[in-house]
């Protein structure tokens, strides 16, 4: 069955406009067919560079807004985490605020063809790869979160831990906030390993699965940025 992420549809159109694609290529072109003859171009366009784990990327992101829209679901189980303090306040702020993530169609096909380029080797590198890519927009934070397939809801409160441990302050700051934009990528823990050669102190679980957390929020006049990219959110 498929999951509805609630993307923004609007955004692939705004993309195309704004000439994301160059004029003239054979992609641009095969698109300007597509539009014309009715098929939903969102979809094919992903359909080129698509992650072969993003079903279950959109479950971690459908997860991750139910959790911060109908908070008061999760207080029961968030006793049992130490986030029930978190949950409350969210209860309280979910009555005012919009805090439904929006999925950025854009986004994702830049860090699917990061992921995806031959010529950066190191993960560490794609990730600061991508960070370049936003860095003069958004402020962008990078969390990884490992899970498996069946055990959404782990990896939920693993996403919510990581964040906290970074730091509690802005951690609330975060999640009883507003965020502009989220895409998650997800990567076998094996392919993972592979790409990443230097680390050889973790034992591989192939059943495991790394989920990189992509959080977008538009820097300020005032510069708040949280760049929490660092060696503790990016850590092996």
């Amino acid at each position: 069955m498929g999951v509805c992420c609630n993307c923004d549809k609007q955004d692939i159109y705004t993309e195309i406009k704004k000439g994301t694609i160059a004029e003239g290529t054979a992609t641009m072109n095969n698109l300007k067919y597509i539009i014309a003859d009715g098929v939903n171009s969102e979809q094919i366009l992903l359909k080129l560079k698509e992650n072969p784990l993003k079903e279950y990327s959109l479950q971690l992101f459908q997860e991750l807004n139910k959790f911060r829209t109908e908070p008061q679901k999760y207080y029961k189980e968030s006793i049992k985490y130490n986030f029930d303090d978190i949950v409350k306040e969210l209860i309280d702020v979910e009555k005012e605020k919009d805090l439904k993530l929006k999925w950025s169609t854009k986004k994702e096909i830049i860090i699917n063809n990061i992921f995806n380029d031959q010529n950066i080797k190191q993960i560490k590198s794609k990730l600061v790869s991508i960070k370049e890519n936003f860095e003069s927009i958004y402020d962008l934070i990078i969390l990884f979160v490992e899970g498996k397939y069946g055990n959404i809801k782990k990896s939920l409160w693993n996403f919510l831990s990581n964040l906290k441990n970074l730091d509690e302050k802005k951690f609330k700051e975060i999640i009883l906030n507003k965020i502009d934009y989220c895409v998650i990528y997800s990567i076998k823990y094996e392919d993972l390993i592979f790409l990443d050669k230097d680390n050889t102190d973790k034992k591989e679980d192939k059943d495991s699965i790394i989920s990189f957390y992509f959080l977008f929020n538009y820097l300020d006049d005032n510069d708040n940025s949280y760049n929490l990219i660092s060696n503790d959110a990016i850590g092996w």
